[in-house]
């Protein structure tokens, strides 16, 4: 049922054109727009590993040492399908990314962090590490060490990993077989990295996919609705003790089925060292804000903010959203000021990684057309899925990346300000957020200097795999000499 909604007033963005408004159904994507990032039928069947697109059906990653980027389209084709193939399930009925093939990062202890090989018949952790003390350690906090809460009361949990190339290049630059001076992205390093595995024992799956370093976002599946449309896994998470309505603390662990919510993916990629960063979401998410798009006449048409209709981070989309109500720390979550550890409302204010006010990249004209490729891939994608597939229930929100692969500066495209154009700028959806892992980051609506992921993965505006990644140097500090770690864990399988 469509709920009666306050209009967004949005600039013009086209001059000439005409703007019209419209309401689209919560949780659900225009329909009418402009096709401007199209896929075939034959191409997604492609990416299958039978040739033919069949329900919840295995996909291959996509080969990121041939990526050729001629269009912003292919950098969302290349994320789609690792989506897609990352959440596909083996036999077994895990999915890919639970699988040996990759490795849980572990939460960081005196600045080391350890990969946790993914073993038969063990559960992912949602806390992955414990300190000399024996605490429990976690990482409820996002990126801004606050926490989310869903609308029923559940913490929303997070989860690191990284694939066997991330981890095999690790090593190799650990034991100085290779320089480490960026991510793999060539023909050359790819193979390097293969020898480097198989001399010690080794066997990588998927070599061509290069190195893959994902965030996840889970809540506890068992209050849901419809648990059936989302990807779920039985994971371990923490116990916490309610001292107070301010404070909670771990107390142990349980097991349950957890749910998933949000997905980063970054991955390395041909002439991409600074890495291709691409985020998902659940389509019960969160509210969207006023939007544009362009249909297939060239009209702007404008979606206003979506209303109330069963979101999972937001009761009322018209009260204060994107206010943090508590944080993290050590095993503790804490309430903020005069808080209390309650949810909170929340809105995603760019929805497809565009301000309303400038346009997010050289290629696109407008927020519009930007906003139209991102819309139009993703109804292609969903709309060619079998059955009830329940990747259709996710919805790419964008990627961004640099020019040429140019070293991040930290800064967002911006056409009006010179500074702002040159190659270190995020691009494509230059203004990208997850709403449950940067609920609290977003910026609004309008355009911000520092509005994309390379803000926070841009040290030293350098190519370096620690200028970019917050878990390379911790990984790195946990690794022992010699043999590898994956070498360990496969001959105990």
């Amino acid at each position: 049922m469509r709920k009666k909604i306050i209009q967004k007033v949005l600039p013009t963005l086209l001059i000439g054109a005409l703007v019209v408004s419209c309401v689209v159904e919560n949780g659900k994507l225009p329909q009418n727009v402009k096709p401007l990032c199209d896929l075939s039928e034959n191409e997604m069947a492609s990416w299958f590993k039978s040739g033919t697109i069949t329900e919840n059906g295995m996909v291959t990653p996509a080969n990121s040492v041939d990526f050729i980027h001629k269009t912003n389209c292919d950098f969302y084709k290349w994320s789609e399908r690792m989506f897609l193939w990352m959440t596909s399930k083996e036999q077994g009925g895990k999915t890919v990314f639970e699988s040996p093939e990759f490795y849980t990062v572990s939460p960081k202890v005196n600045g080391q962090r350890n990969l946790i090989p993914h073993r038969p018949n063990q559960l992912l952790k949602a806390v992955a590490n414990v300190d000399k003390t024996g605490k429990i350690i976690s990482e409820e906090g996002q990126a801004t060490d606050d926490v989310l809460m869903d609308v029923n009361g559940n913490l929303v949990y997070y989860i690191s990993m990284v694939n066997d190339v991330y981890a095999e290049f690790l090593n190799a630059v650990h034991q100085k077989k290779m320089s480490g001076k960026q991510f793999p992205t060539t023909k050359e390093e790819r193979d390097s990295i293969f020898s480097f595995a198989q001399h010690n024992g080794v066997k990588l799956k998927n070599p061509s996919a290069l190195a893959m370093e994902i965030k996840t976002s889970w809540v506890v599946a068992e209050s849901l609705k419809n648990v059936e449309d989302f990807v779920t896994i039985e994971a371990t998470i923490p116990v916490y003790k309610k001292q107070s309505n301010q404070l909670w603390l771990i107390q142990g662990e349980r097991k349950v089925k957890l749910a998933l919510v949000g997905m980063h993916i970054v991955g390395s990629a041909n002439g991409h060292p600074e890495m291709i960063w691409a985020t998902f979401e659940h389509k019960r998410n969160t509210p969207n804000q006023a939007y544009q798009y362009l249909t297939k006449d060239g009209t702007i048409e404008t979606v206003l903010e979506d209303g109330n209709n069963d979101w999972l981070f937001n009761s009322e989309p018209r009260a204060i959203n994107n206010q943090s109500h508590m944080t993290f720390s050590g095993d503790s979550i804490i309430a903020k000021d005069l808080c209390e550890i309650t949810p909170s409302n929340t809105l995603r204010t760019k929805p497809w990684g565009s301000a309303v006010d400038v346009k997010p990249n050289a290629e696109d004209a407008t927020p519009a057309a930007s906003n139209s490729e991102i819309i139009a891939i993703n109804n292609s994608v969903i709309s060619k899925l079998k059955g009830k597939d329940v990747r259709k229930n996710y919805i790419f929100i964008g990627a961004t990346w640099t020019e040429n692969g140019a070293g991040p500066n930290g800064y967002s495209y911006n056409p009006t300000v010179d500074s702002l154009k040159v190659a270190g700028v995020a691009i494509g959806a230059s203004q990208l957020a997850n709403s449950t892992m940067e609920t609290y980051a977003q910026n609004g609506d309008k355009y911000n200097t520092f509005g994309s992921c390379f803000s926070c993965h841009s040290n030293n505006k350098g190519l370096k795999p620690d200028d970019l990644s917050h878990v390379y140097n911790g990984l790195m500090k946990g690794l022992p000499q010699q043999p590898s770690l994956a070498i360990i864990d496969r001959k105990k399988q």
